[in-house]
């Protein structure tokens, strides 16, 4: 039986979605009677997710599971999105989103609360001519930012003759794990002693801040974007990035480009790639790829896991899909590693690839990949299938093997074999019934199963000119 609280948030959250939907119904006649000088489109997505497994919490000697649980969590995700609202707006448009999701579990939920939730977006925009504002839960992505979630303001602007700006600044979205029960923060012993989250203050948003932009260019094909994002954590810096990225074509058959990512406190390059896409027949493509990196420098400057540097790396390569009908094709790749301490290693994939699109559509896929690493390397084979059995019933199929140069644990061998079915009489429910059976040196023998419900369903009201 679900708990007071849990039935009823998670009833609210689909009442909620009702509501919202007989509300933009019972608009929509009501509008139409002076919508015609008025544009708008409003949005409305919910998904429904009901999901049934047990899991072993915690494993004992030899990986001999000592607690299991049978779990049924109930989770409902809300998207609304409205855009173009411009009445009296003298030429400008009011857009906003709002998106959110509530969860909760029937039976032992472990360190999972009982309901959940958290608001993922929630933003207002105003759009006039060249210029646009974002005000409230957002993220930026992409270039010095890579990803980043913050309560804020963000700012663009068309500049003209392919330019463009925009600038952003906020309050960083903090993770929810942050204060998850059970976590244990790595630092000072003291913090090693903890066994509650909430025997620790809550952290301090102001001291988590976020500021960046960037300033872009492009014309017929060819674009360049140089972008700047600082970070900020409690005890101070957490990241400062410079990105550049850039792209040409070159004539009609080849395009060239490159990013680059500079950690300005350190002073060093965490990630460089320059890349050329080339099309030398028709129905080939031909990538050659190269890449820098250091992962540490991805890392917060604050964490402690920051000192524990990973060297970095150059990889040198290509990758190349010829594909002969409309049936078959071919992929190959292949690229080599140089490491800054260490002999080198390589990597490489021959694949093929059937695809029937008509009558019942489905796609195998056959490859062989080698990998040799500084320590240790590996021969694997992979198979797959995809096939649409019924007009509403679909299935996978995929195995893997890996064989490896040297022994872990004293095994040589590592299988995978994962299998759905996947049910859905109607765009708007599905459910699907997924299992998996791993053996490993770190499993000796890991079975797994899991049974989805879903619904989810899409409205949307337009008005006006589009």
């Amino acid at each position: 039986m679900l708990p007071r609280g849990a039935a009823a948030a998670f009833v609210a959250g689909n009442a909620a979605l009702a509501l919202l939907r007989s509300s933009a119904a019972l608009a929509e006649p009501r509008a139409a009677a002076y919508a015609e000088a008025t544009r708008y489109e409003l949005s409305v997505h919910g998904e429904t997710h009901a999901e049934l497994f047990r899991r072993a919490l915690l494993p004992g000697a030899n990986g001999v599971a000592v607690s299991t649980h049978t779990l049924l969590p109930l989770r409902q995700y809300v998207l609304v999105r409205a855009r173009e609202l411009d009445a009296e707006l003298q030429g400008g448009a009011l857009d906003f989103e709002i998106a959110a999701w509530g969860s909760t579990w029937v039976g032992e939920a472990g360190p999972e609360r009982p309901v959940d939730g958290d608001v993922q977006t929630a933003n207002v925009g105003y759009r006039r001519g060249p210029l646009a504002l974002r005000l409230g839960r957002q993220q930026v992505s992409g270039g010095a930012a890579r990803y980043a979630r913050f309560d804020g303001l963000l700012f663009g602007a068309d500049l003209g003759e392919g330019f463009d700006a925009e600038g952003y600044g906020g309050f960083t979205v903090l993770p929810r794990w942050d204060a998850r029960p059970g976590y244990h923060y790595l630092g000072a012993p003291v913090d090693a002693e903890l066994r509650s989250a909430n025997a620790l203050p809550p952290p301090e948003r102001s001291s988590r801040w976020l500021a960046g932009g960037r300033l872009g260019w492009s014309a017929s094909g060819n674009a360049v974007r140089v972008s700047f994002h600082e970070q900020h954590e409690e005890r101070g810096l957490a990241r400062r990035n410079l990105g550049v990225d850039a792209r040409a074509p070159l004539l009609r058959e080849a395009l060239v480009g490159g990013s680059g990512l500079v950690e300005l406190d350190a002073g060093r390059v965490a990630d460089g790639r320059l890349y050329c896409d080339l099309t030398p027949i028709r129905d080939v493509l031909v990538s050659v790829e190269y890449l820098h990196t250091e992962p540490a420098l991805f890392l917060s400057r604050e964490s402690v896991l920051s000192v524990f540097s990973t060297d970095g790396y150059d990889e040198a390569g290509a990758f190349a899909n010829a594909r002969l009908d409309r049936v078959f094709a071919l992929e190959g790749a292949g690229f080599a590693q140089f490491y800054s301490d260490g002999r080198p290693g390589a990597r490489g994939e021959i694949a093929a690839r059937v695809t029937a699109e008509r009558g019942r559509p489905s796609l195998v896929r056959v490859a062989y990949a080698r990998v040799l690493a500084p320590d240790n390397g590996y021969h694997s084979l992979r198979a797959s299938l995809a096939r649409r059995m019924l007009l509403w019933l679909s299935g996978t199929l995929e195995a893997y093997a890996y064989f490896y140069d040297e022994a872990i644990r004293g095994r040589r061998v590592s299988s995978v074999y994962a299998g759905t079915l996947t049910y859905q009489p109607s765009t708007s429910w599905s459910a699907l019934w997924g299992a998996s059976l791993a053996q490993s040196p770190y499993a000796r023998f890991d079975a797994q199963t899991q049974l989805s419900l879903a619904y989810d369903f899409d409205f949307i009201v337009r008005r006006g000119s589009p």
